[in-house]
């Protein structure tokens, strides 16, 4: 693998587990093993350019998974299944594991346009998908647009409450409600 590629993953790796305020270069450095000269190489940008670039690694890989379960499954039984999963994950991983596009829109959206954009276009990526399946499941347009930034909503502010009290009970109460109201016909 070459330096630039594993610069990528390792920062997405940190930014997943503990954020971009955080996740110093040093670190990223020392993990990753690659000399300083190589980061700024292919960063001229440096942390906030590498950042930019392993969000969008992060947001690719965690888009690739909600397309494959919304292309299976209706809409709540895709729920259903990345819940699971992700509270599993977050479980194993003492609640370190937590979504790292809504970490950095939290901390940088406001000190870093660049960061910004990058979370912004994940995000109406994840809620492109979701309006998508939500139509396939008979939903109109402008309905599935709404629930899809509602599911979106719901399902990340879940996950900063599981951090904060580090317990998955606060996403499975979500999904179980959204889950409800899509298989009801009402909106979510």
């Amino acid at each position: 693998m070459d330096s630039r590629t594993h610069l990528v993953e390792v920062t997405a790796a940190l930014l997943w587990r503990q954020g971009l305020r955080a996740t110093g270069l040093a670190q990223i450095l020392d993990e990753s093993g690659v000399k300083r000269g190589s980061l700024y190489f292919h960063f001229p940008g440096g942390k906030e350019e590498l950042a930019v670039v392993a969000l969008r690694a992060a947001g690719a890989t965690m888009t690739a998974n909600i397309r494959e379960a919304l292309s299976h499954r209706s809409a709540p039984t895709a729920i259903r299944r990345f819940v699971e999963s992700y509270a599993r994950q977050m479980e194993e991983s003492g609640f370190h594991h937590g979504c790292p596009i809504a970490t950095v829109a939290l901390e940088a959206s406001t000190k870093s346009e660049p960061l910004r954009e990058v979370c912004a276009a994940v995000f109406a990526e994840w809620e492109g998908l979701l309006a998508a399946r939500l139509e396939q499941d008979g939903v109109g347009r402008r309905d599935a647009r709404r629930q899809a930034a509602v599911i979106l909503s719901a399902l990340e502010g879940a996950m900063i409450l599981c951090r904060a009290r580090r317990s998955t009970e606060p996403l499975r109460w979500v999904a179980a409600h959204l889950v409800a109201a899509l298989e009801g016909g009402r909106r979510a």
